[in-house]
Formats: structure tokens, sequence, C-alpha cells
């Protein structure tokens, strides 16, 4: 009897076993065919140039309005009009906010609903103590050793100048689109990006309704997930949201020689530990689990029996997916306890502690539920929360299905054949979160080649981008243009 029921096990083990090595070995691409290859030659070293250019113009932006150099946007201003000439003439220019810069291509076909290129004239600043670490100085512009080199390089001068090439190029061609296209290009994007906020509310005014959106957000990532040898255009269908909580209890203060059993920094103390303790709860059903399925196909054994039926191994790729900072984002509202302050002497107890967490919100929840659940966690009526200015919901999440999608992804490959792509989760803010009431469709992808080290270059040392992605990058914009008009 035992020895039947064994065999029976076995034999189901042994048919489990085959469903999941038969489903990981039929598992269908959703990857696009791409037939023709780019039509045009691109003069790459003149698009190199203008980039270093524009990198040489110091548009840091400060959250102190007051402090941010004005003149330095003026003279990028006068860069582009002199720069592109033929686009200055034939598109509407319009200063939006002080310095945000929006233009208008009409279409002939004012039935088609506009799309909308973005990015963002502003940078950070290259800290003082990092300048003798670059390689080149940070706001030279050097092109050297295959790339270009400076602040802006990769966040995103490369893409406000590929734009504007692409559009020069086009029109230098002749092409007419058949559908409105604006370029809207904010000043602030790194302090809070009212620039894009007063762009996307001039345009509501005007009831502008577009096709879809594309900013930066997403990028052409080299050795990012394990088992997968192409490079992978993550194309980003959704951001999370933006909340920072101030955290507040309120002491009796007085001498630290005679102290209560609990002062208000104990008690700020206890919470944030309540929060760290507490993470909040994964969410695999987001554009996490859609990216794996894009990319699924695409992996070695035995990653790919993994991802090829995660309604079998959810668990355990959560259980994975949390061990790892960057893969736990992509399934979780995230809590990081960043700021905090009591008695500014040791020997007087606080008559307040405050502290400051930044929460990521994950597409699906809100920051009422997220407030909701730090109060939850928090479990102390003595720890006042309070949501600070500039806080924002997650994004929709855009459809994969829709044809702006498929345009991006197609020409993706186009200009790179090597890569694969897939939707992505933006863990960041930026500046297209302003336009989700005119559109359903915001997608955020920068056609730019990068691996972890580049990362640590956007805001680091020694940013930077090479001549040949440049040149790709203005190939994508005039692609996604010419097909897009259609």
């Amino acid at each position: 009897m035992v020895k039947n029921v064994l065999k029976i096990l076995g034999i189901l083990i042994l048919i489990f076993i085959i469903i999941l090595v038969v489903k990981a070995v039929t598992i269908s691409p959703k990857q696009v065919e791409v037939r023709e290859a780019f039509p045009y030659k691109i003069d790459t070293m003149s698009v190199a140039q203008h980039l270093s250019e524009a990198i040489q113009i110091q548009t840091v932006s400060n959250q102190e309005t007051s402090k941010t150099d004005v003149k330095q946007f003026e003279q990028f201003h006068k860069f582009l009009a002199k720069t592109y000439p033929l686009l200055h003439k034939k598109l509407k220019k319009e200063v939006v906010a002080g310095y945000a810069l929006l233009y208008t291509w009409k279409g002939s076909d004012p039935s088609l609903k506009p799309m909308l290129l973005m990015a963002h004239q502003d940078v950070v600043p290259v800290e003082d103590l990092t300048k003798g670490e670059w390689k080149y100085p940070g706001f030279s512009g050097t092109i050297a050793d295959g790339y270009i080199w400076g602040r802006g390089s990769l966040d995103i001068k490369n893409q406000l100048i590929s734009i504007m090439e692409a559009v020069e190029f086009l029109i230098n061609k002749g092409f007419v689109p058949k559908r409105t296209i604006y370029l809207a290009f904010g000043h602030d994007e790194e302090v809070g990006g009212q620039g894009a906020k007063a762009i996307a509310k001039l345009l509501k005014q005007r009831d502008v309704q577009l096709e879809y959106v594309l900013d930066e957000g997403g990028a052409i990532m080299e050795g990012m997930l394990p088992g997968v040898e192409s490079p992978i255009a993550l194309v980003g269908i959704a951001e999370k949201g933006y909340l920072t909580v101030k955290l507040t209890v309120k002491g009796q203060g007085g001498h630290s020689s005679m102290p209560p059993h609990h002062t208000a920094l104990g008690i700020l103390a206890q919470a944030l530990v309540n929060v760290e303790k507490n993470p909040f709860p994964k969410n695999f059903d987001s554009p996490a689990r859609q990216m794996f399925e894009y990319v699924a196909p695409h992996m070695k054994f035995p990653l790919r029996i993994l991802f090829a039926n995660m309604w079998c191994f959810k668990p355990l790729l959560k259980w994975q997916f949390e061990k790892s900072e960057s893969t736990n984002a992509m399934i979780r509202t995230t809590a990081a306890v960043t700021m905090a302050g009591a008695s500014e002497k040791e020997n007087v107890l606080p008559t307040q502690a405050w502290a400051m967490i930044n929460c990521r919100i994950l597409p699906g929840e809100t920051m009422d539920s997220t407030i909701a659940y730090l109060k939850k966690v928090i479990g102390n009526d003595a720890v006042a929360i309070e949501a600070t200015p500039w806080s924002n919901d997650p994004s929709p999440v855009s459809d994969i299905q829709a044809g702006s999608f498929t345009s991006i992804v197609t020409i993706a490959r186009q200009i790179n054949p090597d890569v694969i792509t897939a939707p992505y989760l933006v863990l960041g803010a930026t500046d297209s979160r302003h336009y989700n009431a005119l559109t359903n469709q915001i997608y955020r992808f920068s056609p730019v080649k990068m691996n972890a080290e580049d990362l640590k270059r956007m805001h680091g040392i020694n940013e930077r981008i090479s001549i040949s992605d440049m040149g790709k990058s203005v190939k994508f914009f005039i692609a996604l243009i010419e097909k897009t008009h259609m």
C-alpha cells in the first residue's frame, strides 16, 4: 500500500516537473519583429559637439530659486536658438514659468491627438569635494576616449539635445508631421518640477489631450538580470509615488538629570524602529511582473523555469526579491528614515523630536493608504504624522498593448538590434507625473545603454555618454517622430 502511494506520488511529481519544464521551453517571446534598418546617416561628431556645448552651460537648479543662476538658463536658450535655427523658425516657442520651454510643431491633421516629448534643462551641481576625482572637469563637455564627459551627459541634456537634433534633421529633410508634436523642457526637475507642472497646466487650460508622453526614466540596461545576456530596453510604464512624512513627538523639556521614563526622542526612536521592522506588504502583481513576463523567454535555465512559472513560484520569488534593495523596491512601497532632530544640547530634554520618512509608493496604493499603514505600525497616538508638500500618488499604469508602446519598443530594437524590450516600473520621480491628467499613456525611456557603473555616474563622478550612443539616440527620436505621425 505504502509503495503504491509513493509510486503515485512520484509519478505526480514527475508530471508536475514536466509541466514546469514544458512551460519554460515553450513560453512565447513578446518581442516585436523588426525588419527595417534605420535609413539615414547621422553626423555623430556634430551631435557630440552640440551636447558638449550644452554641458558647458551650467544650468544648475536650486531648491531655493533665488540662488539659481538664471543667466545660465538664458544662455542655454540662446544656444538652442543658435544651434537649431530651422526648428526655431518652424516651431512655436513659448517660455513658461520663467525658464521652462514649450515648442509646438503643428501637424497637418487636427483630428489626431498630439504627442509630447520631454526632457529637462537643469542638472545637479558638481560637488566641490569631488571635483578632483573627475577625469575631466565636470562642466567641460570634454570629448575624449569615445565619450562626451560632463554633468548632464546622462541626466538628461543628452535626451534634450537628441530631440532637438531629430526635429532639426526632419525639418531639413522636408518632413511635415500629421500629428502635432510638443517638445516640453522643464527647468527645475531636479528640485521639484514646477516648470513641467506649469506647462501641463497651460496645456490643460487649452483643452489639450495627448496621444502619449515620452520622458526619461528607463534605459537600455546591460547586465541587469542574472541569466539574461542581452541588454534590456526598459520602458517605464509607471512610476512610484513620492511622499515625505514628518513625525513629531512633543515633550516636557527640562534638565536631563531628571528625565521622564520616555523622552520625546525615545518615543520617536521606537516609532522609527517599528516602521523599519514592519515593511510594507509585498505585491508582485505590479509592473514588475509584466517586466519578467517579457524577459522570461530570454533567460537561461534554471531561472527560466522560475520566471516562466510565476503562478507557482511567486512566494519564492517574493522572498528572493526582498533580499536585494533594488528588487525589493520593485515589489513594495518603501519607507526610508532620512532626517531627524531633537534637543540642541546634550543635557537638555527635548520639547519636541522630529523625523522625516521618505516613502516611494507602489502603484495600486495611495498617499492616504501609506499614511494609514505608518500609523498602524507605529501604534502610538503621541506620534503625530503629517505629509509634507511636493508629495504625489503613484502614476497610473500605461497600456503595453497601446500603439504608442509598440512604436517605442519597435524603434528601440530597430536602432539597437541586440536588445530585448520590457515594461518597467520607474522607482524615482520624473517630470512626466505632472501630465497624468492629459493622457493615459505616459512612457519613460532614454535610448542609451547603461550598466551598474553608469548608474553611479548619474548625479555622481565622471558622468559621460558614448558618442555612439548619442548618435543612436538621435536616430531613435527621428524614427519615433516619423512613425508616430502616421
